[in-house]
């Protein structure tokens, strides 16, 4: 029976979706971008794809378009998806996000029920893979007596270490505005029962070693906040959680600079008469600031002691985002790599357990990202899984219950995306010490 699928985003992990989708025959997907010819590159000659041009922001265009389908996957920026969401409630029509869910999006919850219709989100990579992982081990705990007293998840992508050729350690495959506005958050996690705070200002200072137990030193600090997951995996009797962003070693002591000296202020217009060695000395200067050696190579290399002038552009923060991009992006033939590793601390008859469970991804300099796999194929293989009645829960969701994860983590495994779990002889994060 036929299967009308419209995908919203022709971005970088909308391929494997695609790709998946594409397997069976009697799929036929709409590929939609407000760029006709991003959507035509991801359609490709394949008899059952179409692509169309359209405005997400265009209510009456977004309903006829969702009203013809019979399940959306929306992989526009999150600030869409509500409207999108509604939309979906409104002609009774399945979707899945790989966002966050908002509050917004949460609110939704029981209109979506009363319409007979499930809005998925949080299938992703980080969201959506995490979730997937971390609740086999913590279901496989709770099924046997035992109780999760203490979890952490660390999650990054970062150029694989082969191609981890500059002194700052990562690369950018998209825009960076929103990793450095992430930079910026407060951040929040449970030790010993109590909520921990740390303040925008001071979160890349907070970073702290992990070690994945492979050959290359990576870091991380503090993604969000990170307390409702006790809730949201059904983990009353966990006393430490934190859930992370992990980086190679000397990522944080960097851009914890770049804070410090105003890179990353949104208030502040670049003065186009300046070059970066004239801001950057002024500004370490005003705020008393002295780099270490390996900051002030950092900066050399990005080219902010250089007698370029500030770019034209509306802040300090997007100056700086042009930067970057000129000097970390990913060369013809480079590729970058997943890491994910969640850590357990598994209480069980009076004893401690622990656990790891580590995945790691590389891309495919010929294919696809590490990225767009781990975050399209989790979205692909659950709008499968939705089309064939395997999974038809109602309301706003994550896939943090059994009856989602387990077919989806089967499917993963399939096309190589696979957690490798340990028992290790101690627990050894640094947050809950």
């Amino acid at each position: 029976m036929e299967k009308k699928i419209l995908i919203l985003g022709a971005g970088l992990v909308a391929a494997p979706a695609i790709e998946y989708l594409a397997r069976r025959e009697e799929n036929k997907i709409t590929i939609v971008s407000n760029i006709l010819s991003e959507a035509q590159a991801l359609a490709g000659d394949r008899d059952g794809n179409t692509a169309a041009a359209a405005d997400v922001t265009d209510k009456s265009q977004m309903s006829d378009l969702i009203a013809s389908h019979d399940l959306v996957i929306s992989l526009v920026p999150y600030i869409f998806h509500v409207a999108i969401a509604e939309l979906c409630i409104e002609h009774k029509r399945p979707l899945v996000t790989a966002s966050y869910v908002s509050p917004e999006m949460r609110a939704l919850n029981e209109k979506a029920k009363q319409a007979d219709v499930l809005i998925l989100n949080e299938i992703g990579l980080d969201p959506g893979i995490d979730h997937l992982t971390a609740m086999k081990v913590i279901d496989e705990a709770h099924d046997k007596g035992a109780g999760v007293k203490s979890f952490a998840s660390w999650c990054g992508g970062l150029p694989a270490p082969e191609c981890n050729d500059n002194p700052i350690g990562y690369k950018f495959s998209w825009a960076p505005r929103g990793v450095l506005l992430a930079l910026r958050n407060e951040a929040s996690f449970l030790k010993h029962g109590k909520k921990e705070t740390i303040q925008p200002s001071q979160l890349l200072a907070s970073a702290q070693p992990v070690d994945l137990g492979t050959d290359f030193e990576l870091e991380g600090y503090p993604n969000r906040d990170s307390t409702p997951y006790r809730e949201a995996y059904n983990m009353p009797e966990n006393q430490n959680l934190i859930r992370g962003t992990l980086r190679y070693k000397g990522f944080s002591e960097v851009f914890d600079c770049a804070h410090q000296v105003g890179l990353l202020s949104t208030e502040d217009k670049p003065d186009v008469a300046l070059s970066w060695s004239d801001w950057i000395s002024a500004s370490l200067e005003k705020n008393s600031i002295k780099l270490s050696s390996e900051v002030q190579d950092a900066f050399e290399w990005l080219g902010l002691f250089g007698d370029d002038k500030l770019p034209d552009a509306p802040s300090i923060l997007d100056a700086f985002c042009q930067l970057l991009l000129s000097k970390l992006s990913f060369k013809e033939g480079e590729y970058d790599m997943i890491a994910l590793q969640h850590k357990f601390e598994i209480e069980y008859q009076g004893k401690s357990e622990y656990l790891s469970s580590t995945l790691v991804v590389k891309g495919d300099p010929n294919g696809y990202s590490a990225m767009a796999k781990t975050v399209g194929y989790p979205v692909g293989i659950s709008a499968q899984l939705i089309l064939d009645g395997e999974i038809n829960d109602k309301g706003v969701h994550i896939p943090v219950l059994r009856h989602f994860y387990e077919p989806i983590l089967d499917c993963l495994a399939e096309e190589g995306i696979e957690c490798v779990e340990k028992v290790e002889p101690k627990m050894d994060e640094k947050f809950f010490a």
